[in-house]
């Protein structure tokens, strides 16, 4: 097991990469636990945490609702919870947004920590403090920054994953190793094959460096206010296909990385030996390659409406991430009078742009 410290001014949190659920009980009292998780993890593991209280919701982003953290919180005062009570989010990457975000708002704050049971919520949804839910289908309207005191990425978890979840998160994973400049892009893709069979040893070394990655950005500028704006790749684009298709996450995200790829290109940023070298690494994995894996050209205009909701626009722009090469991102501002038209294009286009 490995320790990631993310030291923030009023907080410490920790990422335990390799860390196991038996072990809870030393991260969290359990005379003062209260576990949230989902239907699927509480069927596969409520035996390894049991004599804890566990308040279970259901699965999919249609929970991810403030209807579903008024229900936590009611079970929050039904269990009878005070200020010394510990909350454990037990699950991926709904159950973290779910849990942090109830956690954060009772009682004007409770402790909270999590337990990650995905690659998602491993490699990205569990650290560096985001919580919140979705309004109408807009990702992630409501929210907070706050910090968990623990993330314990308990590997051997992975096992269980479903393909198609497993897949998801190997989307963030690719997401970061684009942005990180040290190497990680080199090692998943020597490593593509292991890592696309669950190698134990692969999957630990990678989910460590991408949870040591987005800590150190994090630890920079913990509330996105320039820095952290980069581990956004994708998910503008990702985002609007959620809303619209309702594609699961990490798809929506690897289609919006190559979106952005496409607009990189567009504009001079990369070449095409790089763009097509992230298409690779996205095909090997299964995931959408971009737009037009997902949409039709005919969606443009809606997908355009959606990301002109989502809440990193500023004015008549919306802010995306691009890539000047692996490693090394840039964040523009994209008009939104030109949104409709660069996704229309690239749908119609597909790889012949390369």
């Amino acid at each position: 097991m490995r320790e990631i410290k993310i030291n923030l001014e009023n907080r410490l949190s920790t990422v335990y990469a390799g860390g196991s659920i038996d072990d809870l009980a030393g991260y969290a009292d359990p005379s003062k636990n209260i576990i949230v998780t989902d239907t699927n993890v509480h069927r596969l593991y409520a035996d390894r945490f049991k004599g804890i209280p566990a308040i279970v919701i259901g699965t999919g982003e249609g929970i991810k609702t403030l209807a579903t953290v008024e229900e936590i919180i009611r079970e929050f005062i039904s269990l009878g919870a005070d200020r010394n009570t510990f909350i454990t989010g037990i699950g991926g990457g709904i159950v973290s947004d779910i849990t942090g975000f109830a956690a954060s708002i009772f009682m004007r704050g409770l402790d909270f920590g999590f337990v990650s049971t995905t690659l998602l919520a491993q490699v990205d949804a569990s650290v560096g403090g985001k919580n919140g839910v979705n309004i109408d289908r807009l990702k992630n309207m409501a929210g907070v920054f706050c910090q968990p005191r623990f993330v314990i990425c308990d590997h051997s978890m992975l096992a269980t994953l479903e393909e198609e979840e497993y897949r998801n998160g190997m989307a963030e994973l690719v997401k970061t190793a684009c942005l990180e400049n040290s190497g990680l892009f080199d090692f998943v893709w020597q490593h593509r094959e292991p890592l696309r069979e669950r190698d134990a040893s692969a999957v630990e070394e990678a989910v460590y460096r991408c949870a040591q990655f987005k800590a150190s950005v994090v630890t920079m500028d913990e509330r996105e206010t320039g820095l952290r704006r980069i581990l956004n790749l994708g998910h503008t684009a990702g985002h609007a296909l959620e809303k619209v298709h309702g594609v699961a996450h990490g798809h929506a995200v690897a289609a919006g990385i190559g979106f952005s790829l496409f607009m990189s290109q567009k504009f001079g940023l990369i070449d095409n030996a790089q763009s097509e070298r992230i298409l690779s690494m996205l095909k090997f994995f299964g995931l959408p390659s971009g737009l037009y894996d997902t949409a039709a050209a005919a969606d443009s205009a809606r997908l355009a409406e959606a990301a002109a909701s989502d809440k990193k626009r500023d004015g008549s722009s919306v802010k995306f991430v691009l890539l000047e090469g692996t490693g090394r991102p840039v964040v523009r501002d994209i008009s939104l009078s030109d949104l409709d038209g660069l996704i229309r294009e690239h749908i119609t286009t597909g790889e012949n742009y390369l």
